[in-house]
């Protein structure tokens, strides 16, 4: 899905919090229909209980998880979802089962893909494998940032009523706020005519819809494609969807854009994960 192009820059991911938060209701909802197999809660308001209990008791202390210690700062960047699929809705739901059991004092072992998780944020080495040197070089010298640590405390304070889990996460200090040099250059501004085709899911939770509204109607030629009640990051040849596949294949092969712009919808199960 496309971004907001006004806001690559340090503040890259600021406004990423409520399209978090409604693809964690969604995940709630989904381990809620299968509650007497996961035993999270019968509702989705009830799972999100659990989520936010979690929180509660690890900023009483940390949880112990296998050789790790989790306070709660820790949780919600564990807990972002980018597919919406069965089998990404599991992995994500025995995350949150391990950090329930932790919360409880049971016995609480990582496997699999969250401990490695887990070892990434014990690791203390830059990986270079994922490339976050370089994104962070490239958003300090998109756009300057504030130099004083006391901006970004009052823009989560100003924030947390509406985006209380996920917002000191995504509107924390970033090392912009430190970086030795400023940007050289304005930032190019996205305003043109040439077609494009812009595909999405409005439940995007890692480019939310609003900002792919945003570059739409940037790039005045364009047209839309977008995946109604879809939260994943990935739509074409990801979600399964017929509407979706055949409008960009036929862009693809045909350089056609369609006439108008089109709003799909997800139809049946959710589609299995395809990589």
């Amino acid at each position: 899905s496309a971004r907001d192009p006004n806001t690559y820059g340090p503040g890259l991911t600021r406004n990423l919090a409520p399209a978090d938060a409604a693809a964690l209701r969604d995940w709630a909802g989904w381990a809620a229909r299968r509650d007497g197999h996961y035993g999270l809660g019968d509702t989705a308001d009830a799972v999100l209980d659990t989520v936010h209990r979690i929180i509660d008791v690890a900023t009483r202390h940390p949880l112990q998880v296998g050789g790790y210690k989790i306070d709660a700062t820790m949780p919600p960047g564990m807990l972002l979802t980018v597919e919406d699929t069965d089998a990404a809705y599991a992995e994500f739901t025995a995350k949150v089962r391990v950090l329930r059991d932790a919360a409880n004092g049971l016995p609480a072992t990582p496997t699999g893909d969250y401990k490695a998780l887990l070892a990434l944020y014990a690791d203390p080495n830059v990986l270079p494998q994922l490339n976050v040197s370089a994104t962070t070089a490239n958003q300090c010298a998109d756009r300057a940032a504030s130099r004083d640590p006391e901006t970004y405390y009052r823009d989560i304070q100003d924030h947390l009523a509406a985006e209380p889990f996920y917002g000191p996460l995504f509107r924390h200090i970033t090392p912009c706020a430190f970086w030795p040099i400023s940007p050289i250059e304005r930032p190019t501004t996205i305003s043109n005519d040439h077609p494009a085709l812009i595909v999405g899911a409005t439940g995007d939770p890692a480019a939310p819809y609003p900002g792919q509204l945003v570059m739409h109607q940037a790039l005045r030629g364009s047209r839309m494609i977008a995946l109604d009640n879809a939260f994943q990051h990935g739509v074409f040849l990801e979600a399964g969807n017929t509407c979706v596949d055949a409008t960009v294949e036929n862009y693809l092969l045909a350089g056609a854009l369609p006439s108008r712009d089109l709003t799909c919808h997800r139809a049946g199960p959710r589609p299995p994960r395809t990589r």
